[in-house]
């Protein structure tokens, strides 16, 4: 085992041991193959959590912030990080002010106006790209976040079969759909698009991509090699956004402004269209405000 799956390996069994909602436990597991992947780059050969000290994550922040990483995800991440560090015992570490978000230069952020939506025409670009490359999958899983407002691992697992076909079934029998794997603290949601066609045909293309691969999961690996399972299918699907410069969260933006617009076209007050839109996201009914801040520009 190398040092990288070794490491990896540790991190992941400590993610484990810290417990929290499925959405919690993805995200922490992206990082963790992220920060290993880093020190193998940077030339540390550390193997397990007990070694990391300061140089490694002066080290980590540094080579992310070089790639262009947002500060708002650095600061998750190295959140992700100091948890595993207080859970081994390094308190110390964690909490040494020398280390601080400031002192690694990851400024502090607003989540107000720092995405833009993403537009029709910047989805077909990312889409042709995909298909350019031999990897239509890509592209059908944006235009699914786009369509239907979902959050990035929660496309990459309604990419499956059966998924499909009852995300089909919903929106042609009550136009909406019951979103229910990979939400936030496994909270079962009603999405209810304010483009029911478009939903329908971003479903029917996903159908058809993964009916003609032939594979179980939608998302393949480059050269449409099939994904061991799906934590490989949201690294893939998140890698290839990355390297296509493509936030795909920003496409919940767009659906949040449409499903807004929509709301108050059908005579909704703003505050009950922000309640019913931040409900189609699965934020919950009390998080209107929020949803008015971060989602929904003219909010």
């Amino acid at each position: 085992m190398s040092k990288k799956t070794e490491l990896q390996a540790d991190l992941q069994r400590i993610g484990y041991l810290l417990g929290r909602s499925h959405g919690t436990q993805e995200s922490r597991s992206q990082t963790f193959r992220t920060f290993a992947g880093v020190m193998r780059e940077t030339g540390f050969g550390i193997h397990s959590a007990a070694q990391m000290g300061g140089k490694h994550l002066q080290a980590y922040v540094g080579h992310r912030s070089e790639n262009g990483i947002a500060s708002r995800t650095l600061a998750k991440e190295m959140g992700h990080l100091r948890a595993v560090l207080r859970h081994i015992g390094k308190q110390g570490l964690a909490d040494n002010p020398a280390y601080s978000n400031r002192s690694l230069g990851i400024a502090q952020g607003s989540r107000k106006g720092t995405k833009v939506p993403l537009s029709d025409a910047e989805i077909r670009a990312f889409q042709e790209r995909a298909e350019r490359l031999g990897r239509p999958d890509m592209g059908a899983i944006l235009e699914l976040q786009r369509a239907l407002g979902l959050r990035e691992i929660e496309a990459v697992r309604a990419g499956q079969g059966d998924t499909l076909h009852r995300l089909h079934r919903e929106l042609i029998e009550r136009g909406s759909a019951s979103i229910i794997d990979g939400t936030k603290g496994g909270r079962v949601r009603e999405v209810h698009p304010a483009d029911v066609g478009r939903a329908l045909a971003a479903v029917q293309r996903a159908l058809e991509i993964l009916e003609t691969s032939g594979r179980r999961y939608l998302v393949a690996c480059a050269k449409g090699v099939e994904t061991t399972g799906l934590e490989q299918a949201v690294n893939a699907y998140s890698k290839f956004c990355e390297r296509a410069k493509v936030q795909s969260h920003a496409a919940r933006y767009a659906f949040a402004e449409e499903r807004m617009q929509a709301y108050r076209n059908q005579g909704y007050s703003q505050r009950e269209a922000l309640i019913r839109t931040s409900l189609d996201l699965g934020h919950g009914d009390g998080r209107g405000r929020y949803v008015a801040s971060v989602y929904v520009c003219n909010g």
